[in-house]
């Protein structure tokens, strides 16, 4: 089981990327995982309120590049198609998201992170926008979450440069929300999560959906899913996961003139 649900006491639900092994980055069985749940979720009564975050040190990696590479069109649509589906149910999700993050968050981790409502972020969080790494462009919806968070122009930068940000940083521009320490995130995110908790739920949703451009949200959605099964299937993106698996700096000046 790579996304384990356990119910936390006062209507709240943690949800845990359980890969520690590999920095909890996403499996196909987590990704479909996350559907599941949110759905199962957004349905249960008793639950009013969910936590989100990350076993062993870190929040989730990204995207697992050891599983990537494919050339077959089918398999990347599919998991794209999923991805999109997630993403919205996440985003739309009609009660509190509190994301509890440590360690790393990069790539799709960050942008897991920026589903949430409330990010509480600890003194060891890194948050990357680090697509580029492997010539691929941000998904789970971040080219529509992160410029609500941070603004176009510094969105735009994190996404170009990416560039890793701590803690104190993430807070300053609005990607956390709340900082703690390591050892106070998880009882910080808990706290929020069951103050919010006890909100009038219907009027929480009501409210949600109200600040959401469900159709600026779906435009981005398809635009990064059809960019990336684009983007999957460049000498770029190939070269990216060459270097990541053999432990190198990718070199797409010479892999372009080969």
């Amino acid at each position: 089981m790579t996304l384990r649900r356990e119910d936390r006491g006062g209507g709240v639900a943690v949800l845990t990327i359980d890969r520690p092994e590999a920095r909890n980055a996403l499996s196909p069985e987590t990704r479909s995982g996350f559907a599941e749940h949110f759905e199962s979720m957004a349905e249960d009564e008793a639950v009013r309120a969910v936590v989100v975050t990350g076993a062993g040190g870190h929040f989730c990696a990204g995207g697992d590049v050891k599983t990537m590479g494919s050339r077959d069109p089918s398999a990347m649509e599919e998991r794209l198609a999923e991805m999109v589906r997630v993403a919205e149910i996440a985003i739309t999700f009609p009660k509190p998201v509190v994301a509890a993050v440590h360690g790393h968050a990069a790539g799709a981790g960050a942008s897991i992170a920026c589903l949430a409502d409330v990010v509480v972020a600890g003194d060891s969080a890194k948050f990357t926008v680090s697509f580029l790494d492997i010539g691929l462009v941000p998904d789970w919806g971040l080219t529509y979450t992160l410029p609500r968070r941070v603004g176009r122009a510094a969105a735009r930068r994190l996404a170009l440069t990416r560039e890793r940000v701590d803690a104190d940083e993430a807070h300053r521009l609005g990607i956390a929300d709340v900082r703690a320490p390591d050892g106070e995130v998880m009882a910080v995110a808990l706290e929020r999560a069951r103050t919010l908790a006890a909100s009038a739920l219907g009027g929480y949703a009501a409210l949600k959906a109200m600040m959401e451009d469900r159709e600026a949200l779906r435009a981005a959605l398809q635009a990064e899913a059809r960019t990336q099964i684009e983007r999957s299937r460049t000498w770029e993106h190939r070269e990216g996961v060459a270097a990541f698996r053999e432990k190198r700096r990718p070199d797409y000046v010479r892999a372009a003139s080969a």
